[in-house]
């Protein structure tokens, strides 16, 4: 058995790239469940997946059952993101008794600061914009308008990288993806640069987790929503 799992963890290590990407589980370029000021690169695509568990997973303000978000990322600029998303309420069957449907949502973000010496990286977002215009007030889940600021720092043990943002409510709608302070940091370790450790407050709790990116191309997030349920992401950069 221990000959096996040696077998198994040294062929994880050859697999993990250092080439890095990581969408968040919202579906834009992020830490867990909060963005960052990190881009996609133009012309970069991203399909994706990610799991929230229950009870975090919010649909018109019940907490009933785990969601799933799917999503298609792509950085059209260089300092242009858009994403589209279906977010599921698993549990729950699409039928005409239920009256259920996966929602729907589109959302994009600016970079206006490119991250120099003394400088982060800053990024404007929106989420759902429809409902930031105060046109889908009653149909919105998801919506979130904010700023975020990415910063790397080099140390003796690793790259640590920051972000800290603040989600501002325009129409006072009455679901929010994200509301509020919200901050985070990556570390990648200098003895092993190929996996990042995760820790991050969503305005709402603390998350965890773990990320590996597999052959250039694919992206494994492993962690704990709350320091409570396990959560997880995966997405495929074309």
């Amino acid at each position: 058995m221990d000959c096996i799992m040696r077998k198994i963890l040294l062929l994880i290590i050859l697999l993990i790239s250092w080439k890095g990407f990581s969408q968040s589980t919202n579906g834009m370029s992020g830490l867990i469940h909060i963005p960052s000021a990190r881009m996609l690169e133009d012309g970069q695509l991203v399909l994706g997946a990610a799991y929230i568990p229950k009870p975090y997973f919010f649909r018109y303000g019940r907490n009933e059952n785990p969601g799933l978000n799917t999503y298609i990322t792509y950085g059209i600029l260089p300092f242009l993101e858009i994403m589209f998303r279906y977010t599921h309420e698993l549990n729950l069957p699409v039928n005409p008794q239920t009256k259920y449907f996966p929602d729907r949502m589109l959302g994009f973000r600016g970079g206006i600061i490119k991250e120099k010496k003394y400088l982060p990286a800053v990024v404007i977002g929106f989420h759902d914009p429809s409902s930031l215009i105060g046109t889908a007030d009653g149909a919105t889940n998801y919506a979130a308008s904010y700023f975020v600021l990415s910063k790397v720092l080099k140390s003796d043990l690793g790259k640590f990288d920051f972000s800290i943002g603040y989600a501002q409510d325009f129409f006072d709608l009455r679901f929010k993806d994200i509301e509020g302070l919200f901050g985070g940091v990556s570390f990648t370790p200098k003895l092993y640069d190929k996996i990042n450790f995760i820790i991050e407050n969503n305005s709402k709790g603390i998350n965890t987790g773990i990320k590996m990116i597999f052959l250039s191309r694919f992206n494994l997030m492993l962690g704990l929503w709350n320091l409570d349920k396990p959560t997880f992401s995966f997405n495929y950069l074309f």
